[in-house]
């Protein structure tokens, strides 16, 4: 964001006053107001992304606009390819969580997007852990202590539920090997994707290749040193991730992770997005002064219409939880990973629980249980994401609405900053 002495109250002010020309309207809240919004917006939109970039003093037009073409500075992370299209196609930055994909489910997705966002940013996301697992799912769950075994066989029988529908085996998603990451690396280089995020571990061994497929890398980070190694293996973008996000999540918090890697990050003229409890427009306002570009947002999407990951009753979940109902457990695949508070993570909580094993292994012992949740809709054993911010999604609504409303909240906070002075 520029500072005071580059851009000047009365400009900040300015500028305001023209985008909100055609920004949503203000007033009461109800259908007639949401309305309106969706049509001013609507008029923004038609005239193209060269309204907002022509006005250089825009301090929500950021670098992360400039460079990757997107009208306003956000990431929009989701699981589900139809909020990437959404986010995309409203002004922001769409990225596809697809760790999970199958090779085949990862092809139709890339062409499903592709088709529809045109040249719009979009990007996927994929953990490149550190070490990978070697050996068959027989050799590795023999190395699960039978004491693990007997308290997961408790749970099941202690709370009734069924065995799994699903054919076995179960907790298969965490076995993903290195010729599996490779093939998927190779896919985005060869559909030449707009980026590439690693969402754990670095990418720096695929960083050349990258670059010359034309493809950006971006690293997401939780500690000053991690961020260090990015920097200087050469990466177009770090995400700076403070431990109130949901998902994997590290230990230290988002206000204190983002303004010391701004500062490593100076030295190479490298930008940072801040990632981390990230859901109103004020948090974005406060990213950019702490030295981000702009956010990664992940648990602002789970309520959305377009959201297919989630069952409705969970997007309601998300609704109505608040800051404290976003807990971090390891008792879903052996690493921090912070959700909605539930029964499964509760029952590990527990005195008598036996400490959580690493991954893989802690993810192949509670495979069953949580398929037989699944498949049995036992909604209290039904893992939902969620991050600290959850406790601002307060409607579900589309993705384009959210993106717009976020906007609008930025530059209520950005004026609220000029009128304190």
């Amino acid at each position: 964001m520029p500072s005071r002495a580059a851009s000047g109250v009365s400009k900040i002010s300015a500028t305001s006053v023209r985008l909100r020309s055609a920004a949503p309207v203000r007033g009461a809240r109800g259908d007639h107001s949401r309305a309106a919004r969706g049509a001013a917006l609507s008029s923004r939109r038609a005239r193209g992304r060269s309204t907002m970039a022509a006005d250089a003093a825009n301090p929500l037009h950021t670098r992360l606009c400039e460079e990757y073409g997107c009208e306003y500075p956000i990431v929009a992370f989701s699981h589900t390819r139809d909020v990437v299209v959404a986010a995309s196609n409203a002004g922001a930055i769409g990225m596809l969580g697809c760790s999970t994909h199958t090779m085949d489910e990862l092809r139709a997705d890339l062409a499903w997007i592709k088709e529809r966002v045109g040249d719009r940013p979009f990007g996927c996301d994929i953990t490149l852990p550190s070490s990978y697992v070697q050996g068959n799912r027989e050799e590795l769950e023999e190395q699960i202590p039978e004491a693990h075994r007997e308290f997961v066989e408790d749970l099941i029988r202690e709370h009734e539920i069924p065995e799994p529908k699903t054919p076995g085996p179960w907790g298969t998603t965490r076995l993903r090997s290195l010729a599996d990451t490779r093939a998927k690396l190779e896919l985005f280089m060869n559909e030449r994707i707009p980026i590439f995020a690693s969402g754990m571990g670095s990418p720096a061994f695929v960083l050349d290749e990258m670059h010359d497929a034309g493809v950006k890398v971006w690293g997401l980070i939780g500690l000053g040193r991690q961020a260090a190694r990015e920097l200087e293996s050469g990466i177009d973008l770090i995400i700076a991730q403070g431990q109130d996000s949901g998902g994997h999540t590290g230990r230290i918090g988002t206000f204190s992770i983002v303004p010391e890697v701004a500062e490593l990050a100076r030295a190479y003229d490298t930008p940072i997005v801040a990632a981390g409890g990230v859901t109103t427009g004020r948090h974005l306002v406060a990213a950019l002064s702490l030295g981000a570009v702009g956010v990664w947002t992940g648990t602002l999407w789970l309520a959305t219409h377009e959201n297919g990951h989630l069952e409705p009753w969970q997007k309601q979940k998300v609704v109505d939880a608040r800051t404290q109902d976003a807990w971090v457990t390891t008792a879903l695949d052996g690493k921090r990973a912070r959700g909605l508070r539930d029964s499964f993570v509760e029952a590990w909580e527990q005195p008598e629980a036996p400490g959580t094993l690493p991954m893989p292994l802690q993810g192949l012992l509670v495979g069953k249980l949580l398929q037989a949740a699944e498949d049995w809709d036992r909604r209290d054993w039904i893992r939902t994401p969620g991050g600290q911010g959850v406790g601002f999604v307060r409607e579900i609504k589309p993705t384009r609405q959210v993106i717009f409303d976020v906007m609008e909240e930025a530059w209520d906070a950005l004026d609220a900053v000029q009128l304190a002075e």
